[in-house]
């Protein structure tokens, strides 16, 4: 395995080491205080949750990436409490999208409550938190997103402004003969495709490093390949391109034709019980109906 960690150079300023909160992952002071309030009144009230986006790709890969916010990814069940949580702290709660995001502001700081996938495919489920990992974020003790299921939420965002691929080989790289492939194969469902096209990408990226990936996981994923070549799939018009990019892919559905499935997972997830509850709660200080256009993009990590 490599050691990206004793490789890596020092870029921190002298300024920036002087506000390390863990490791070398630096957080402005104003900021990390804004983040320590947050953890701490969830932690207080018992909520649980775990540190994705930016935080958890160093903790798993030490790239440090400097971030606009903290992202908290819930269970549905744990929201309404987490955005009580948050008020009592002095943030103003938003939900932002009813079937899978929230936020927590302060000043111009905020925190993202990211309890699903902006596409509808999944929400967030006890999984996350019971193969979490504990670390330290702004002197607050937090759990860290699996990578299992980090690398399973990166396969669906390929915006053109967006894309988590090296994300994902970067965590394969520093994680490979540790990860629980069995389990992230589980997760990956009817989507294994999108599994299968990164551990390509990764053996092109990391030729010397194709041992990361057992035999099996390929072997598997290439037979599910090997079995579909050739054969048509129900429908012909009809694109899975939306759960992956809903800007690349909307001239397939508006103008070309094609059925797609994002508007039916998405209106499933507003219809399950605990996020209509989410919805319906009196948590919120403001709403994104309350502006023209409401945010529904795959469900981001930083």
């Amino acid at each position: 395995m490599p050691n990206p960690r004793g490789r890596r150079p020092r870029r921190l300023t002298p300024e920036e080491r002087k506000s390390l909160t863990h490791g070398d992952f630096w957080i402005p002071d104003d900021e990390r205080e804004i983040y320590r309030r947050a953890l701490e009144a969830l932690t207080a009230e018992g909520i649980p949750y775990v540190v994705a986006g930016a935080y958890a790709i160093y903790e798993h890969t030490g790239i440090y990436r400097k971030t606009k916010d903290l992202d908290l990814f819930f269970e549905p069940s744990a929201v309404i409490g987490a955005a009580r949580a948050l008020r009592k702290a002095g943030f103003v709660t938003r939900l932002e999208d009813p079937h899978w995001l929230a936020k927590g502001t302060m000043g111009e700081s905020f925190v993202d409550m990211i309890f699903g996938m902006g596409n509808g495919v999944a929400q967030i489920d006890h999984g996350w938190v019971q193969h979490s990992r504990a670390s330290i974020l702004a002197a607050t003790p937090v759990r860290v997103a699996p990578a299992e299921e980090l690398i399973w939420h990166r396969l669906f965002i390929s915006e053109r402004h967006r894309h988590d691929m090296s994300d994902i080989v970067h965590l394969i790289l520093c994680l490979g003969d540790t990860l629980d492939w069995e389990r992230l194969v589980t997760r990956t469902g009817p989507h294994w495709p999108l599994l299968l096209a990164q551990l390509v990408m990764f053996n092109y990226v990391y030729p010397g490093y194709r041992s990361n990936v057992p035999g099996w996981v390929m072997d598997r994923l290439l037979d599910r390949a090997r079995s579909d070549a050739g054969e048509n799939a129900g429908e012909i018009d009809y694109t899975r391109g939306p759960l992956i990019s809903r800007f690349s892919f909307t001239i397939d559905v508006r103008e070309w034709g094609f059925t797609d499935p994002r508007s039916d997972l998405v209106r499933e997830a507003r219809n399950r019980p605990d996020v209509r509850a989410i919805a319906e709660a009196d948590v919120w200080d403001e709403r994104g109906e309350d502006r023209p256009e409401s945010r529904e993009e795959p469900a981001t990590v930083e």
